[in-house]
C-alpha cells in the first residue's frame, strides 16, 4: 500500500470514529513508513480515543507530537493538537503557548482566523492559570506576613487587591506574561501614610506555580526591610 493509500485509509477510519483501528494500523507499520502525516493522524487518534485510560491516550499523543515537533512547529494543525492535548491534561501553562502562537499566525489571515477560534482556549487557559496563581499568592503571602486576617478582594481576571490588617497595608497585584515556568507579577504596595511603591518581578522556576512563588518570595524579600520600617 502506498503512502497516499495509507493516509487515505487512516483518514477515512478517523472520520467514522474508528480511532482504535487507526492506532493499530499505523502502530503496526515499519518505522520508515511512518510519515509526518501518518504520525499526526496517530496522535490525533490517540487524543480522541475513548477506549482505555484517557491519561495514557493523551500521553501517547503528546509523545508522538513531540517527536515530530521539528516538522510540526509551523503547522497550524500540529500547534492546535498539541495545545489541545496539554489543555485536556490540565497543563494550561503549556497549552497557552501554542494557542497564542496560533493566534499570532491567524491574525494575518482573516479567512483562517474565522475557521480557527482560539479565543475560547486562550481565555480558558488564562482563567485556570489565574486561579492557580491566586492559590499560590494566598499561601505564600500569608506565610510571609504572618497575618492570619489577610483579605483578598476585588479579583478581576489578572488583577487582585490584598489588605493586611496587621500592618494596615494594601497591595495590588497584576499577573501577566504567563508561561510554563512562571509569570511576571506587577506589585503596587500602599502604606498607611499613602506612600506607594511599585515593583515588577519575573518569577521563574521548573513549573508555573513554582515560578509564581519565586516572584512572590523575591517580592517579600525586597520589601522586608522597608515593611519593617513603615510598620514600627
Amino acid at each position: 500500500m502506498t503512502q497516499e493509500e495509507l493516509i487515505t485509509k487512516a483518514e477515512n477510519l478517523y472520520h467514522i470514529g474508528e480511532y482504535s483501528q487507526v492506532i493499530s494500523m499505523i502502530e503496526s507499520l515499519p518505522e520508515e513508513e511512518k510519515s509526518y502525516h501518518l504520525l499526526y493522524l496517530l496522535a490525533l487518534s490517540y487524543s480522541d480515543n475513548t477506549e482505555g485510560n484517557d491519561d495514557d491516550n493523551q500521553h501517547h499523543a503528546l509523545k508522538i507530537l513531540e517527536n515530530i515537533a521539528d516538522k510540526g512547529e509551523y503547522d497550524l494543525k500540529w500547534l492546535y493538537l498539541i495545545g489541545k492535548v496539554y489543555f485536556t491534561m490540565n497543563q494550561e501553562e503549556y497549552a497557552i503557548e501554542y494557542f497564542d502562537r496560533i493566534t499570532r499566525i491567524v491574525q494575518k489571515d482573516k479567512e483562517v482566523a474565522e475557521l480557527i477560534n482560539m479565543q475560547y482556549f486562550v481565555d480558558s487557559c488564562k482563567e485556570s492559570l489565574y486561579e492557580k496563581a491566586l492559590g499560590v499568592i494566598f499561601v505564600v503571602l500569608k506565610e510571609a506576613t504572618k497575618d492570619e486576617n489577610m483579605n483578598i478582594y476585588n479579583i478581576d481576571d489578572n488583577k487582585l487587591e490584598i489588605f493586611f490588617p496587621k500592618y494596615n497595608i494594601h497591595l495590588h497585584i497584576t499577573i501577566s506574561c504567563m508561561h510554563r515556568s512562571g509569570a511576571r507579577l506587577d506589585f503596587e504596595i500602599i502604606y498607611p501614610d499613602n506612600y506607594t511603591k511599585t515593583y515588577c518581578i519575573d518569577g521563574d522556576a521548573n513549573t508555573y506555580k513554582n515560578g509564581i512563588a519565586d516572584a512572590l518570595n523575591r517580592f517579600t524579600s525586597i520589601i522586608n526591610n522597608e515593611l519593617r520600617e513603615h510598620c514600627k
